[in-house]
């Protein structure tokens, strides 16, 4: 996700390719030139959020909406800061609704642990099914899963 939101920030700033067909590098295609129109470029100081497509500042490092840091030096070091932190790259490839359902459906059985990687937790889950703990706090766990932030949420199981 953070690879793709990259690419149409810096495809929005450049804008459409524009092909200099009068131009060649040796061989027989044209070199294309890419430009940037004015009229595109900002609208008063003013871009879209390549993420949740919301007007900000062109200026802005982190949009105010989604909360998504657009400044590529901000991005690394934040990212290296929770590689750090955590031991683990920050992947956004786990789903919170279906951990969810997961967990409030299977919870007795522990499938949402296995879904977010918590295998050691899964197996507990499975082996203690009998006593109808696992269920309680599968239930549980499922309400705190909708209920949590997008962002902590996938610091927390990438």
């Amino acid at each position: 996700m953070d690879k793709r939101a990259e690419e149409i920030r810096k495809m929005s700033q450049k804008g459409p390719i524009q092909l200099d067909r009068g131009s060649y590098d040796g061989g027989n295609l044209p070199r294309a030139e890419i430009t940037r129109p004015a009229n595109i470029a900002e609208r008063d100081g003013r871009i879209n959020c390549p993420v949740c497509d919301e007007d900000i500042s062109a200026r802005a490092k982190k949009c105010r909406h989604c909360g998504e840091v657009l400044d590529p030096d901000m991005r690394r070091e934040k990212m290296s800061e929770r590689r750090a932190a955590t031991g683990r790259a920050y992947t956004r490839n786990k789903n919170k609704v279906a951990a969810a359902i997961f967990a409030i459906l299977l919870g007795w059985i522990g499938v949402h642990k296995y879904y977010l990687g918590r295998v050691g937790q899964g197996i507990l889950y499975t082996l203690f099914f009998w006593t109808g703990i696992p269920g309680l706090l599968g239930l549980i766990e499922g309400i705190i899963y909708l209920t949590m932030d997008d962002e902590r949420f996938w610091e927390k199981y990438g």
